[in-house]
């Protein structure tokens, strides 16, 4: 072969090395992109969940304004009566309905869940949760989060839990709440005798 036809074969092909490379590129910036889209995926599913509790705790505050108590909520499924007391009720009503449909489960709105498909939580003042008590006595809907876990068996799973008490500006901080309201009271008072 003429050296000229070297040189117009290796200008119009690329070599195995150069495809390999060009592969190699392609694949990780793939790779990244999958990545940041599930990020930004769980960032959307989380501030969809906090704007769903938030919506619940303002209702479950309109609730009260306008009857005096909070819903009460019997048996297992506690969060779909109290769901369907607030939808019955006038005032809070609106505030249900406006809620995307992507969290609504069953037939008609009846059963709420988290942006990742478990069914909410609703601990009454008759449930006797710490959550409650340290809410100052109002309700509060959980959410398992993204492990879909409420830290029943293991308290590992409460690390991501969502409640509807604990809206801030930068979502919602799991502080030492359970551990606070579960403490005697004289241990606390000793804690303090010593700070």
């Amino acid at each position: 072969m003429p050296p000229s036809d070297k040189s117009s074969a290796a200008a119009r092909g690329m070599t195995l090395v150069e495809m390999v490379i060009v592969v190699c590129v392609l694949g990780m910036g793939l790779f990244a992109l999958v990545g940041w889209m599930g990020g930004v995926r769980q960032d959307a599913r989380r501030d969809l969940a906090v704007r769903l509790l938030s919506e619940l705790d303002k209702a479950l505050a309109r609730y009260h304004r306008s009857e005096g108590r909070y819903p009460s909520s019997p048996g297992p499924h506690s969060a779909t009566w109290a769901t369907v007391t607030l939808l019955d009720h006038d005032r809070t009503r609106p505030i249900l309905e406006a809620l995307p449909a992507s969290i609504w489960r069953g037939p008609g709105r009846r059963t709420l869940v988290d942006p990742w498909g478990t069914a909410l939580r609703y601990l009454s003042e008759e449930s006797g949760s710490p959550f409650v008590k340290a809410n100052n006595g109002m309700p509060v809907f959980v959410s398992a989060g993204p492990d879909k876990d409420f830290g029943d068996q293991d308290p590992a799973g409460l690390g991501d839990n969502l409640r509807s008490d604990d809206p801030g500006p930068d979502g919602f901080r799991l502080h030492h709440v359970l551990r606070d309201s579960l403490a005697p009271e004289e241990s606390r008072d000793g804690e303090e005798d010593h700070r």
